[in-house]
């Protein structure tokens, strides 16, 4: 089966182009979040997104977006993914008012917090993460999903060609991001090829 790849965090075009060649299917942009050294603003956004194909899906990463912020960033993206605290109703809300794809972040400390994507029914796809999200180094331990029945869900958390092999026995949707890079905000080409030569080695 055909893996799906993100590759998050984009801020240089030539990545973006780089990425799409390499067979990446969604081009994720952390957007108006100061804390990342990723972080764009919705002019980069526009600026970046321009000559993405449209087979490719554009995903607008945030947290805590108010609602009017969703809106302008659905001019650009086709999916949103929410990093924080928002709830089923405020989903609900971006799928009456937008038609954004919408992914959810569950942050996975233990197998109990796996649980709480039922809380957001109208999320049309969960994405798991360390606690952590990637900034402290520490990988997703891939042991809590041993028992998950479904595997229609990303997977994040300091994903790298060492570790994806790991990571695709529990699903086919994978997110890259800091793995990909020479320092922090700056992706690498031959990282990215790299990956990529190791996620196509186990297509069958």
């Amino acid at each position: 089966m055909k893996q799906t790849v993100k590759v998050c965090g984009q801020t240089d075009p030539e990545i973006i182009k780089l990425c799409i060649e390499q067979g990446a299917r969604l081009i994720g942009f952390i957007i108006n979040y100061p804390k990342s050294p990723r972080s764009i603003s919705i002019e980069q956004l526009k600026s970046l997104t321009k000559n993405i194909p449209n087979n490719i899906k554009k995903v607008a990463v945030m947290v805590n977006p108010s609602i009017e912020e969703v809106k302008e960033i659905s001019n650009y993206c086709n999916v949103i993914q929410l990093h924080g605290d928002e709830t089923e109703e405020f989903i609900q809300q971006i799928k009456k008012e937008t038609d954004l794809e919408v992914i959810k972040v569950i942050k996975v400390n233990n197998k109990e917090d796996l649980q709480k994507n039922k809380q957001f029914i109208s999320a049309d796809i969960f994405l798991y993460d360390t606690p952590s999200m990637g900034q402290s180094g520490e990988a997703f331990d891939f042991d809590l999903l041993k028992n998950l029945k479904n595997k229609n869900f990303f997977l994040a958390g300091k994903i790298s060609k060492d570790n994806v092999k790991s990571a695709l026995r529990y699903t086919y949707n994978i997110d890259v991001n800091s793995s990909l890079e020479t320092e922090r905000g700056i992706k690498d080409p031959q990282k990215i090829k790299e990956f990529f030569n190791q996620i196509k080695s186990y297509e069958n």
